[in-house]
């Protein structure tokens, strides 16, 4: 088992294609974008790969990163390798690594399958927080009968009441080179208590507008005279459209801004001939739940973190 601070290309070529391999298998990828982004950085304090070989083929990795006083991380193991030992030996070796810097390690279980379950709690960890993917198709959508200023060329209309916005507040796309700084201070207020989105840098997103689905015209701000207010990022791939990230900065929370957003993002959507919109959500945030659930989300899978105390 070797260690990495960073990654050779064809590492990074074998760990994507075992990813893919799993995926098929399982029917879920079994890293999210933070490690698929990670894979490719320059090495960085803190964080380190694990790449298991075998015939000189990658059967396994593993991608940990010290946040604060804890760590993160991902592991998975090729399907034609597993229940010989790969992974608890893998999961050792990331636990040595990290066992004089932190106290706490939580490793994310994508699709909540028993299998999973039954490896982290072998393994002395906890279920500590639940992701839920929501999905819906935008086909007979209650889209509001008009919309407010900042509105999109081709945004639908139908029968329900107008979107609406508090006086003084308008909508109007992401400015790429002019924005980033106004977004880092709004995401980071409106994400306060999130153990992930909240502590993005501009690292995170500018490694975001890199990315080849990015459309600044998909990220809609809102803001009055006083700044930015809020925002809907939205994202498509493969045809199918995603509510990436929708914040309210805590001034403009309790205003219905956020329900605003979120419809005027599934509009963009829809104005690009998207059919299927999917996004996430903590279980912990009933708010969020709910307002997604009233307009018609249905939970379609579920992902756990598992934590545990080291040392």
């Amino acid at each position: 088992m070797a260690q990495h601070a960073s990654l050779p290309g064809r590492d990074i070529h074998e760990i994507v294609t075992m990813s893919q391999r799993c995926e098929e298998a399982d029917g879920i990828a079994p890293f999210n974008e933070e490690t698929t982004l990670a894979l490719s950085r320059p090495a960085e304090a803190g964080r380190m790969h694990f790449v298991v070989r075998q015939d000189d083929t990658v059967i396994a990795y593993a991608g940990a990163a010290v946040v604060g006083d804890g760590a993160e991380a991902e592991l998975a193991v090729d399907p034609d390798h597993r229940g010989r030992g790969v992974g608890t030996a893998l999961l050792a070796e990331v636990e040595a690594w990290l066992e004089a810097q932190i106290t706490r390690l939580r490793v994310w279980a994508h699709g909540d399958r028993p299998a999973s379950s039954a490896f982290a709690a072998s393994r002395g960890f906890e279920r500590a927080r639940v992701l839920f993917q929501f999905s819906r198709g935008l086909e007979g959508f209650a889209w509001p009968a008009a919309w407010p200023e900042g509105a999109g060329r081709g945004w639908p209309t139908g029968d329900a009441p107008a979107a609406r916005l508090a006086e003084g507040v308008r909508l109007r796309p992401f400015s790429t080179g002019a924005d980033e700084e106004a977004w880092l201070r709004v995401n980071a207020a409106a994400f306060a208590d999130h153990p992930e989105q909240g502590r993005w840098t501009a690292a995170d997103l500018a490694a975001r507008e890199a990315e080849p689905w990015f459309d600044p015209g998909g990220f809609i701000v809102a803001e009055d005279e006083q700044g930015m207010l809020g925002f809907h990022w939205t994202k498509v791939e493969h045809g199918v459209g995603e509510v990436y990230v929708l914040g309210v900065d805590p001034r403009a929370q309790g205003t219905g801004l956020g329900r605003t957003l979120t419809l005027a993002g599934l509009a963009h959507l829809a104005a690009q001939g998207v059919r299927r919109v999917d996004l996430y959500a903590d279980e912990s945030n009933a708010k969020a739940v709910k307002l997604y659930r009233s307009q018609g989300f249905a939970v379609v899978r579920t992902d756990v973190q598992w934590a545990k105390r080291i040392g």
